[in-house]
């Protein structure tokens, strides 16, 4: 388990978001990636929050997750794919929460970002996926580089609106053309903003989605990934069981009471 320290950093300013009247959930936002996370975000439906309760990924998903993984690689294998611009999220990573993650997570397990010394968000990404750590924020790219996935804690940020626009911020600073779906609210209260867009660097098409949700003891949090357009039906599995390891800090109280 990886133990890290959490530090302030400096809330960012966008424009201003019209919050409440998108607060709804959008057709767009049901498919490939962006449906993924908008049903396995933190207090999303059942299965996301039987995950948090250990950890893992469950049952059902884990299944849905290997088969994914042998389509994903006999379409890796054709010609559409192989002559396709693809990104390299691992050269330029989409820091969309406003954080950096440096420090190479060399034995991958669920990573935990602890505040005050106690654990306040863990989660848990494929081990084949490079992971890196930073002072408050943990990230991966998949092996293939187009996947890219981050959460951390948004220091400074007092309500989910300012996390929202804060999350805006990130997705635009390394996005251009950005699409925004309607936005989406969880039954559990997490914040969920998806779209599309293209990367600055590469100008490859992808998609994204990003969620902001209360950790636990009054801290904010968000989540995000970024997936080539091309391939995010092919990680649409991948990604939902990733939000399903997401624990807060009332999920590891859980471990220590024994429930």
């Amino acid at each position: 388990m990886r133990r890290l320290q959490i530090l302030g950093v400096a809330a960012l300013c966008v424009g201003v978001l019209t919050y409440e009247a998108t607060a709804q959930r959008g057709g767009a936002a049901r498919s490939g990636v962006r449906g993924a996370v908008v049903g396995g975000m933190v207090g999303g439906e059942e299965g996301a929050e039987k995950g948090a309760k250990v950890g893992v990924v469950t049952g059902a998903t884990r299944s849905a997750i290997n088969r994914e993984t042998e389509r994903r690689a006999k379409y890796q294998a054709t010609d559409e794919y192989q002559n396709a611009q693809r990104s390299n999220f691992d050269e330029a990573s989409p820091d969309v929460i406003g954080a950096t993650a440096t420090d190479v997570v060399k034995s991958p397990g669920e990573l935990v970002i602890r505040k005050n010394g106690k654990p306040i968000l863990g989660i848990t990404f494929p081990a084949d996926w490079k992971q890196k750590a930073g002072d408050h924020c943990v990230a991966a790219v998949s092996k293939d580089g187009q996947a890219y996935a981050m959460i951390g804690t948004l220091e400074g940020v007092t309500d989910k609106q300012g996390g929202i626009k804060k999350v805006k911020e990130g997705l635009e600073k390394h996005l251009q053309g950005v699409k925004y779906d309607e936005l989406t609210k969880t039954k559990g209260g997490a914040v969920v903003i998806t779209g599309t867009g293209k990367g600055k660097k590469a100008g490859v098409e992808v998609v994204f989605a990003a969620g902001v949700f209360d950790a636990g003891k009054g801290q904010l949090a968000g989540a995000a990934f970024v997936v080539d357009a091309k391939i995010e039906d092919h990680y649409k599995a991948t990604v939902r069981g990733i939000c399903e390891t997401l624990r807060r800090a009332d999920d590891f109280a859980k471990d220590k009471d024994g429930k």
